[in-house]
């Protein structure tokens, strides 16, 4: 007599293991929401026009959480249990990964920071670069997407999200003479009110057959 084990079907191709590509919009060129796969980035994995790759994370990857707060419900003499108890009442969305890539053109996107200017060699000063770190009052809503590609069965996988903004609430940028500086990154995917339910109000996922 067999194993109940064995009955169980185990599809390789619908396991998915592999690093994630994390990349960004360009909100002032950038502004509509990709309606197939290919208009984030194609299957030989160039980047449609208006996104940009946040480059290198931890080992840690990108975790994206999804969570609704339930009600407690309305008690009634006349039950035993509450009306409408564990209906949801709010939906939330949020992202977590650690950067590696601690480039100044991410730190003013994660820490939603100023200007980035350059200055070109001159007068005996060397070319560089200069990050503005300002107090802004709004934070800059931008689309973002995770790419995951299986490195055994090659199949493709991408969660892209409407509205991304940066939670700076202890953002901090570790400096180490041991290892590598790391910058925590969490995100927050909001909803956009604007587009209908059956739609992706947070946004969808897609995945390549």
């Amino acid at each position: 007599m067999g194993k109940m084990i064995d009955a169980i079907a185990v599809d390789r191709n619908e396991i998915y293991k592999g690093a994630a590509r994390l990349v960004y919009s360009n909100p002032a060129t950038l502004t509509s929401f990709p309606g197939r796969f290919e208009s984030v980035m194609s299957a030989t994995y160039v980047l449609a026009s208006g996104w940009v790759d946040f480059g290198a994370t931890t080992e840690d990857g990108v975790m994206i959480r999804r969570e609704a707060s339930l009600s407690d419900g309305i008690p009634v003499d006349q039950r035993r249990s509450p009306l409408d108890e564990g209906e949801p009442e709010t939906w939330n969305m949020s992202a977590e990964t650690t950067m590696l890539d601690t480039s100044l053109a991410n730190l003013a996107i994660i820490w939603q920071a100023g200007t980035l200017r350059a200055h070109v060699a001159a007068g005996g000063n060397a070319a560089q670069h200069a990050l503005d770190l300002d107090a802004p009052g709004t934070f800059t809503s931008r689309m973002m997407a995770a790419i995951q590609e299986d490195p055994k069965t090659g199949k493709l996988r991408m969660a892209v999200f409407r509205k991304v903004t940066p939670k700076v609430d202890g953002s901090e940028l570790s400096m180490s003479r041991t290892a590598a500086s790391e910058l925590p990154a969490t995100f927050t995917l909001a909803s956009d009110e604007d587009v209908a339910e059956g739609s992706g109000q947070f946004g969808r996922i897609y995945e390549l057959d």
